[in-house]
């Protein structure tokens, strides 16, 4: 399946499985752009990009290889087992929140309730001792009275304050309880994740070892691919090359690598449509 691409007047600039831009002054942004719908400088007549598309287009984009290589294996519908334990666990962690709870200023809420009833007891006692020793010099207790009633009053209210402060001091601690162990279920879900995200890319890299080693033979240059490390070793070029020529891909791949003679040459090599810049 050929492409076709058209500057922002409609004049052809290239059409078919290998498209040579270099000579139209069209950088590779452009290019991925307009293939993607979002250009109005040129316009790229080809199939829908898929949505392991982006990650492949471009050799030499500085992608991470082993990224590629999972894209290529998805894109040919290569879906490990282990995908379902990581979208459960990937779930569980976007569904988990954890509330930010501060307990300091519920622990000074206490204390200082704490220091007024101390001072309003001593206050009262005061007041009190003082009203006895109006009484026993048989003196007018009017004002002492007052002042006791007062003190009192004081202390019913502070004593008030201290229980509320207490509770919301012991509800603070109990919801920060909570939230440390939901920071300690996120820490394990997220572990979780990545351990099951790197067990799918494993699978993945599996399932496409051989069809990649072949491609490298196919392509300029040197790559390996491994699962034990996982890992991508030799050219990135390389590597990018083999996965986009293991890859089912429709769109057209946009080539700046200098790696093959021409368009032709890279649309042979990778096995899809290729629009050089």
């Amino acid at each position: 399946m050929g492409v076709a691409v058209r500057d922002g007047g409609g004049r052809l600039l290239g059409d078919g499985r290998a498209v040579d831009l270099r000579a139209a002054g069209v950088d590779a942004e452009t290019i991925r752009a307009a293939i993607r719908g979002s250009s109005t400088r040129v316009t790229v007549d080809c199939p829908t990009p898929s949505r392991w598309w982006g990650r492949l287009c471009s050799p030499g984009d500085g992608t991470d290889a082993l990224d590629r290589v999972v894209a290529a294996a998805r894109s040919r519908g290569h879906r490990p087992a282990v995908e379902r334990e990581l979208a459960a666990a990937e779930r569980a962690l976007r569904e988990l929140s954890v509330e930010s709870v501060d307990t300091d200023a519920t622990r000074r809420r206490l204390a200082d309730a704490g220091t007024e009833v101390e001072r309003l007891r001593e206050e009262v006692a005061t007041a009190r001792g003082r009203l006895q020793s109006r009484r026993e010099l048989g003196a007018d207790t009017t004002e002492a009275e007052a002042a006791l009633g007062e003190a009192t009053r004081r202390l019913s209210e502070a004593e008030t304050e201290l229980v509320a402060a207490r509770q919301a001091h012991e509800e603070a601690q109990r919801r920060a309880r909570e939230a440390r162990e939901a920071r300690e279920r996120r820490l394990r879900l997220q572990d979780r994740v990545a351990n099951r995200r790197r067990d799918a890319r494993r699978a993945l890299a599996t399932r496409v070892r051989e069809p990649f080693d072949d491609a490298v033979d196919a392509v300029p240059g040197e790559a390996t691919l491994s699962t034990e490390p996982l890992e991508v070793a030799g050219c990135e070029v390389t590597a990018a090359l083999a996965a986009i020529r293991i890859a089912h891909l429709d769109a057209p791949v946009v080539d700046a690598t200098d790696r093959f003679a021409g368009a032709s040459a890279a649309a042979s090599a990778l096995d899809v449509p290729v629009i050089r810049v």
